[in-house]
């Protein structure tokens, strides 16, 4: 579940996690993306972020934050055991 914007604190490493794409076919996986909290301002409701660990800092409003995991949820978890153990459940 998607973490709530009092719960978050500098230096915490949150998710982005979003379905992506398999190249050019219907085919699609989960995609996970590291955030790094950088600053929050409780005022304003928005915090300082570096996304992917390259980027520069940018924004986040608390729309964009509330929609980031604490951990990565049960179907990316499931997908990386599913390869793991070669498509056997």
């Amino acid at each position: 579940m998607a973490i709530k914007f009092s719960k978050i604190a500098p230096g915490m490493t949150l998710y982005d996690v979003r379905r992506t794409k398999m190249g050019n076919t219907a085919i699609s996986e989960w995609s996970l993306w590291p955030v790094k909290i950088i600053s929050v301002d409780p005022e304003r409701q928005t915090a300082r972020v570096v996304w992917n660990s390259c980027n520069p800092e940018e924004t986040y409003f608390k729309r964009d934050l509330e929609r980031l995991y604490a951990k990565p949820p049960k179907a990316y978890r499931d997908q990386q055991d599913r390869r793991r153990n070669g498509g056997l459940l």
